[in-house]
């Protein structure tokens, strides 16, 4: 078996830094309750600028109105697949939700967002005006948007790009939008054939989450530059949002013995390797999840995607001396943003 580890920058927050603002919280968060109601700060913007950024740099923060509490605290990631980690353990340390306040790692929906007026670029419209274009294809998990509004024709691109991107966050929420929307495209001196008011595509994309809660496999062919057949299976739709807590792939390539001409495993050498991968899923448990194999000349390659602050990856690693069929490797790399399984997505 052989073990190799690359890291790119540090998989965890500092404990001790998560730890430093839930103990500051409880004792500041009716100060911050005012201030939400009075719009007076003093000093702790401040205080929040310095305890966020001690966990990381980069680290957005802002207040919001809550769902189910009168107010809610997010410490977003902004987009940034490298923070999703550090913000999942941020929100796992925040005491539960209560009738005042909630939290959370993204800009969370608001509805009554569209029922207000917007200005922005020098301009005011009505959200309620908003149009959306979308269709739902069989089988497919992410829609592809475009947003309209009577004033559109009258904006800048890029004011009409920003309302498109906000519109959706507050519609869908920051990760709903990541999750469930594909290509967006805005603007137009007409609104789509198939225009659609704010709540219905809410609606199709609620029916979208519904319809794809469980993992949907697919299997990919191909042939290597040798004319060698590559037999792949990977889960459909390998988001960074779908796994925020797992930022480390752990690559397992495992040889066999048994193969056809062209290099794919027969009956005994299938059921070895179908019993080691069910065993190293157990090994990473809640901690980890296999997101692809792929298999060929003799060899199959299982890519999981772990929580680097766990011992997962060491689960893994622990285990590969119990392959028999040839020298176990696995390569550890911090990968956020899911690159080393980018060629199998079917997104």
């Amino acid at each position: 078996m052989i073990f190799s580890r690359r890291r790119a920058e540090p998989t965890s927050a500092p404990d001790t830094a998560i730890a430093a603002f839930w103990e500051w919280w409880p004792g500041a968060r009716g100060r911050v309750e005012a201030a939400v109601t009075t719009g007076d700060w003093a000093d702790l913007s401040d205080q929040i600028n310095a305890l966020v950024s001690a966990i990381h740099a980069d680290l957005h923060w802002e207040f919001a109105r809550g769902a189910r509490s009168a107010h809610a605290l997010v410490v977003s990631p902004a987009g940034r697949a490298e923070l999703r980690a550090v913000a999942a353990r941020w929100a796992a340390a925040a005491p539960p939700a209560d009738e005042t306040w909630e939290y959370h790692t993204s800009r969370q929906p608001d509805p009554n967002a569209f029922g207000a007026r917007l200005q922005i670029g020098g301009a005011e419209l009505a959200m309620a005006d908003l149009r959306y274009g979308f269709a739902v294809e069989g089988g497919r998990q992410l829609l592809d948007v475009t947003v309209y509004h009577p004033m559109f024709p009258d904006l800048p691109e890029e004011v009409r790009g920003q309302i498109a991107f906000l519109s959706l966050d507050w519609l869908l929420g920051e990760e709903g939008v990541e999750r469930w929307v594909g290509a967006v495209e805005f603007g137009g001196e007409a609104p789509p054939v198939d225009a659609y008011a704010p709540d219905e595509l809410r609606a199709a994309v609620e029916r979208q989450a519904v319809e794809h809660k469980e993992p949907v496999w697919v299997m990919l062919t191909a042939q290597d530059k040798k004319g060698w057949p590559v037999l792949a299976t990977a889960q459909k739709v390998m988001l960074p949002v779908r796994f925020p807590r797992f930022d480390t792939h752990v690559a397992v390539t495992l040889p066999f013995r048994d193969t056809n001409d062209g290099g794919l495993p027969l009956d005994g050498s299938l059921t070895a390797l179908r019993a080691f991968e069910d065993e190293l899923t157990e090994a990473v448990g809640t901690d980890g999840e296999l997101l692809a194999h792929e298999t060929t000349r003799g060899t199959r390659v299982l890519h999981y995607y772990v929580d680097g602050a766990t011992p997962a990856a060491g689960h893994v690693e622990g285990r590969l001396a119990g392959w028999r069929e040839g020298r176990a490797q696995a390569k550890v790399a911090y990968d956020p943003a899911l690159e080393g399984v980018a060629h199998l997505d079917t997104t």
